[in-house]
């Protein structure tokens, strides 16, 4: 399988103290006071990619810790015969490259911006005291660290254990947040990207998608968004 990589040209400079948008619109950081957000303000490198740079790919170092401030990245892995397997969709706000705060080593993943992107960096070195200093902030990504292993561990088991139709419909409801009785969820990544978290082909999932829809337990009312029909009875 032939990938092209985008050689990256982003633009990267010292955060200026007058921007505070990347840290106070942060989850990560929510838990600390002005002064502790000042001195983590003082660490950070702000960089811009361009739609389809790659970040940081396998086999290079692993220095940094990204939180995006804006846009969208994907996290995927190639398998040996050129298969993409995606892992996550990095929304504003969400963090990758954390894996490698915790042993020194090489990222084992690629990382691609789906859109322009403006990312927040601090090097691990740096954000490893930051977790010393504040355990609050520890909590919170290991919080998410944890979730992040969960979600793993039930995309193996889809992809192992159930067919591509069960696999879809426990993605669309695991996506549910109301008690709505036709509750109507957003995708937040494209159907092609859908496929390949879901361990499939676009053809296979977009005749489950009409196969869902011919049964009457799903209505697509707009791209991207979806109704649940009859979602009690699921």
């Amino acid at each position: 399988m032939n990938k092209r990589y985008f050689k990256s040209d982003h633009h990267t400079y010292e955060c200026q103290k007058t921007e505070h948008t990347c840290i106070d619109s942060i989850p990560l950081f929510q838990s600390l006071s002005a002064e502790q957000k000042e001195k983590i303000h003082s660490l950070i490198q702000h960089k811009h990619y361009s739609r389809g740079e790659t970040i940081y790919r396998p086999g290079e170092t692993a220095d940094s810790l990204y939180v995006l401030k804006s846009g969208k990245i994907r996290v995927y892995r190639l398998s040996d015969s050129g298969k993409e397997q995606l892992i996550r969709i990095v929304t504003q706000g969400e963090f990758t490259g954390e894996l490698a705060l915790f042993k020194k080593g090489i990222y084992e993943a690629f990382t691609e911006a789906l859109t322009d992107c403006s990312i927040c960096a601090i090097k691990h070195a740096d954000f490893r005291e930051l977790l010393l200093q504040y355990p609050m902030m520890a909590v919170e990504m290991l919080a998410t660290i944890s979730n992040r292993l969960g979600i793993s561990e039930q995309q193996t088991a889809w992809a192992t254990t159930e067919t591509v139709r069960d696999r879809l419909l426990h993605f669309l409801i695991s996506l549910v947040d109301s008690k709505e009785i036709e509750p109507i969820i957003e995708l937040k990544m494209a159907k092609k990207d859908l496929a390949s978290y879901l361990g499939t082909t676009s053809e296979s999932l977009s005749r489950e998608f009409a196969r869902l829809e011919k049964e009457g337990l799903i209505e697509e009312i707009a791209y991207g968004k979806i109704k649940l029909l009859h979602f009690s009875s699921y």
